[in-house]
């Protein structure tokens, strides 16, 4: 995994030791480097990212704690952060 494209606040949920590796529970914020192939758009919709249409390079999705380590490793993706509820201002 590369820890160094995640936040702080993911990084500590994904090494939760007492957590499923395989629960998709963790909502996150994926910022790619360039709008994605369609190779990359299969692998984001099996990882759980959602919106891939329209060559957007911020998506986000509910991800398993496997899915992060991967998506992490690719070079195309910037980086990944825990996304928190909304709040109104």
């Amino acid at each position: 995994m590369d820890y160094r494209k995640l936040d702080a606040a993911l990084g500590r949920a994904v090494g939760a030791g007492d957590a499923d590796p395989a629960a998709r529970d963790l909502l996150v914020l994926v910022r790619l480097t360039e709008p994605p192939s369609q190779a990359q758009l299969e692998q984001l919709r099996r990882a759980g990212v959602n919106g891939t249409a329209g060559g957007r390079t911020v998506l986000t999705g509910t991800l398993s704690r496997r899915d992060v380590e991967t998506l992490s490793e690719q070079p195309w993706v910037r980086s990944l952060s825990l996304s928190g509820s909304r709040r109104p201002l």
